[in-house]
């Protein structure tokens, strides 16, 4: 039987669809689901210290103290924000022990994690914790655990991610690989492959690899071969890029789109012959997972080029489901695009297997169910 939850955010993000995507499939199967913010949100989580019902203050006390003391010296910042966070962590105190709450469920393992922690073991109850990618690449083992030490479980949205939390030290029972769900039949699944389109969408950064994609389309120019590739997103490289592509000589073939909604977005890969993101892993660790946008690409039949850096190859098997190339390798990125570019026959069959490779691991309907027994699994851990 579903029974409350409490989950701890940082923000609504648009770039974050996959926490909308499984509150709805939560919500849409009767889990009573209270979604509180620490910033901007719908249901935000107040600043007030006084909140905090009398008979948890001691016990809230302790645990505030305990885990500022454990970050203090070894990460003074972090310390410092969860000083600054703890009014937020009473007002949560207040809501969960207001209502029958029985798990608090906190996505990143950051300072929601740390917030949620502290409220569970004041009130008594389990709390778990959703893993993603730039949580658990960028830090040490040892810092994970003290993030994660007093977590009943742990979900992660990729084996690698679930394997950065394991070489915290946590036990392998406690640590669950469930991929993102998407709502797969709202993704209608066409074959046509329009001819010479390469589109991309993501955060203009350097992990994203870009300036990779620039250099293979300038290899591309250099071979002959007629092609268009729009790049849709904004971020902090943008000027860095549009410098590039002047200098490549792209001006014509290379065209920043900016912000796209989901829908425009969606609608411009079904216009394009590939879904191509180049990503990267950066010097302290950071990389993507399994990108949301490569799965949606694959769920309505646009082959995706991709690397190896990524928790992609996860999923993706070069040549069946999709390309994969190394990362910072423009040579090779030019070749597989130039292969694809010029064969309709393999966009075809790549698009057909990833289709299926979406249907069958992210299938939303199916993963909320992998979650719910996640959930039952942390409470019944803790009784």
């Amino acid at each position: 039987m579903p029974f409350p939850i409490t989950y701890v955010l940082d923000q609504p993000a648009l770039s974050e669809t996959f926490i909308r995507r499984e509150l709805e499939q939560l919500l849409r199967r009767s889990w009573p689901i209270d979604a509180r913010y620490l910033k901007n949100g719908p249901n935000l989580l107040k600043s007030s210290l006084s909140s905090c019902p009398t008979a948890f203050r001691w016990r809230f006390f302790k645990c505030a103290c305990g885990r500022v003391l454990s970050e203090l010296f070894h990460a003074p910042r972090h310390a410092l924000r969860i000083i600054r966070r703890l009014p937020q962590a009473a007002y949560l105190v207040k809501k969960v022990s207001d209502t029958d709450c029985r798990l608090i469920h906190a996505h990143f393992a950051g300072i929601t994690a740390d917030l949620a922690a502290i409220a569970a073991q004041t009130v008594r109850i389990p709390w778990t914790c959703g893993v993603h990618a730039h949580d658990v690449f960028t830090i040490s083992p040892h810092t994970l655990n003290r993030r994660l030490h007093s977590v009943a479980r742990v979900v992660a949205c990729s084996q690698q991610a679930a394997n950065a939390v394991l070489a915290s030290g946590l036990p392998p029972e406690s640590v669950s690989v469930i991929h993102h769900g998407l709502p797969i039949n709202d993704f209608s699944f066409d074959t046509i492959q329009p001819d010479e389109a390469i589109f991309c969408a993501c955060r203009l950064e350097r992990k994203k690899g870009l300036d990779t994609l620039l250099q293979a389309c300038a290899l591309l120019l250099e071979r002959g071969l007629h092609f268009a590739c729009v790049i849709a997103g904004t971020g902090p490289c943008q000027h860095e890029l549009e410098k590039l592509r002047k200098q490549l000589g792209l001006e014509q073939t290379v065209f920043f789109a900016g912000w796209l909604s989901q829908d425009e977005t969606r609608s411009r890969m079904m216009d394009a012959s590939m879904f191509v993101l180049p990503s990267r892993r950066m010097p302290d660790g950071d990389r993507d997972g399994i990108a949301n946008i490569l799965v949606e690409a694959m769920a309505i039949g646009t082959p995706i080029v991709t690397t190896t850096a990524s928790a992609a190859n996860e999923v993706i098997t070069d040549g069946v489901n999709g390309l994969l190339v190394p990362p910072d390798d423009p040579a090779a990125l030019a070749e597989k695009l130039a292969l694809a570019l010029t064969s309709k026959e393999l966009l075809i069959h790549i698009a057909k297997a990833g289709r299926a490779t979406a249907e069958m691991t992210f299938d939303g309907s199916k993963n909320v169910c992998q979650l719910e027994a996640f959930f039952k699994q942390a409470t019944a851990c803790s009784v």
